[in-house]
This record gives structure tokens, sequence and C-alpha cells, in this order.
């Protein structure tokens, strides 16, 4: 398996329960931000419907800006008692400030965080709310790999244009669909491009190793775990053994070398009529074909 990027979405329809949502993305989405989590990257797309979208910012904005930052091990007069820690690569937090200011300049807004926390001395880059994120922006078509939450409103409660949204995107490891309705949030997940999905839940396909676990499009190739995973540690091939004793393929005299070209051509073409055309007369067509260019 190669995982080159993860990408977990997560869909909020105008139905669901905020307050069992927003307990799942406070859990997986801030503090997760460097592939520490079942081998992905934590969520990267919140996609809210808009009826429910102003609740959902107004719910989860003050328990993003509660969020306790600072190195999580007791050393160097350090408690350790902290929520979000550090970025692991230096120059990650360029990157994801240049991407929260592309995202500012081109219209989203920032609700809190967006920049290099100061107040700490390390890679520390403050926890993020951006919403009104749009396809347009880099943050939607990139890998953030930091604690920044990307909110995306889906116009209108449209199901059709969630799923516009959610598949706009080259990158599909797993999503998770919250919905009262399981079986409404079943159809959208049936309908999103990922290797993975849950229902009303986070990142369970990983507890459970009987399932394959892998993505998409540029989220990698290839799964493990599952039958799918140990196949993967194996040396496929193909073997083809005569199974009627005596019985040896032989070249008809039409195709064998040297080969009239024209007498070839119709052989040819009639035993691709015969072997994989649907209709019965054309095979008939195919035999009658072979009979006569023999």
């Amino acid at each position: 398996m190669a995982k080159i990027a993860g990408e977990w979405l997560f869909v909020a329809s105008n139905c669901c329960s905020l307050f069992a949502t927003n307990s799942r993305i406070m859990t997986y989405k801030i503090p997760l931000t460097n592939c520490v989590f079942p081998g992905n990257s934590g969520v990267e797309r919140l996609f809210v419907y808009e009826s429910i979208q102003s609740k959902f910012l107004s719910s989860i904005v003050p328990k993003v800006q509660a969020l306790r930052q600072g190195v999580p091990n007791a050393v160097c007069g350090n408690d350790g008692n902290v929520d979000c820690g550090a970025m692991i690569m230096p120059a990650q937090l360029d990157i994801i400030e240049g991407l929260v200011k592309d995202a500012v300049e081109k219209g989203a807004k920032l609700h809190c965080g967006g920049k290099k926390n100061s107040s700490l001395q390390g890679q520390f880059f403050e926890p993020t709310v951006l919403s009104d994120i749009t396809p347009g922006m880099r943050i939607s078509k990139e890998e953030v790999f930091g604690p920044i939450m990307c909110v995306v409103t889906v116009p209108n409660d449209s199901d059709d244009d969630c799923i516009h949204l959610v598949n706009d995107c080259d990158f599909g490891l797993g999503a998770s669909v919250y919905s009262a309705s399981q079986k409404r949030a079943q159809k959208l997940g049936n309908a999103i491009r990922s290797g993975m999905v849950t229902i009303n839940d986070f990142g369970v396909n990983y507890l459970i190793q009987s399932l394959p676990f892998g993505g998409v499009k540029e989220s990698g190739f290839g799964r493990f775990a599952g039958p799918e995973g140990l196949r993967a540690c194996c040396l496929e091939r193909s073997v083809v053994i005569d199974r009627i004793p005596g019985v040896r393929t032989s070249i008809p005299p039409p195709i064998n070398y040297p080969i009239e070209a024209k007498q070839g051509l119709n052989f040819g073409m009639s035993l691709m009529k015969l072997m994989y055309s649907e209709s019965i007369f054309s095979k008939l067509a195919g035999i009658i074909g072979l009979i006569k260019s023999s």
C-alpha cells in the first residue's frame, strides 16, 4: 500500500445532532493534525449544511479558542496539560500560513487563529477555524497537515450540491457522514468517492481489521488489513494448464505464417464474432465465416 496523502472529510447534514458531531470534530480534527490517528491526517474538510452552519460555528469556535496549546510532555517547566501540540517540520508553518492567507484573500472568514503562536517557543500554529471555503481556494485542494478547521457551506441544504462539493477534490481517503436518517447518510456515503466511509462515526474502519484500509485518487493506492491487505503481501501470477490430456493448442492454417492477407483477416474477424459477440446470430455468422475462410 502507498498512502500518498490523506484527506478525511466530514459531512454534517441539516438533520444531524450538532452535539454528537461537534464532540467528534473536536476530537478528530484540531488535535490530530499530523497523520497520528488511524493512518490519516484527521478531518481535513467539513461540509456543513447551510441551515445549521451559523449554529454550528457559534458552538464550535469557542471550543477551538479554548484549546490549550503547548508542549505535551511535563519537561522544561511544562506541565504537559495541553490539547494541541506543535508542528513536526518548521517549513510546514509557512505552508499553513500561506494556505490560510490565500483563503482569506479569496473570501474565507477567519474566526480564530490563522497565525503562528508567538507566545510559545517552537513550531506552534494557533488552532484555526475558517468558514466560507470555496473550490477556488488552495486550502480546498491541498492537504493542510495542521490545526485548521475548514468549513464548507452546503447551499440550500442540497444533498446533490454536497456530493458535488465533496467529490471536487483530488484526494479521497475516507469520509464520515452524519445524519439523523441513516438511509439518507448511506445514500450520501455511497455517492462519495473515497476509499472508506463511516456513517455517524469516525475512523472506526481502522479498528475493524477485517476491513481493507486505503484511499482513492491521490490519497494512495493499495490496501492494508482485510483479505486485500494480505493479498498485497503475495506474489500473484497466472498459470494456465491444459485441462484435457492430449489436447494442445494449434495455430489454424489461415493465420499461420506465411499468411494470405484476405483469408487471414476474414478468419480473424470471424473468430472474434464467435468468441465475443453477444448475439447468437453474430456467433452463427462467425462460424460460417470460419468455415469459408478455412
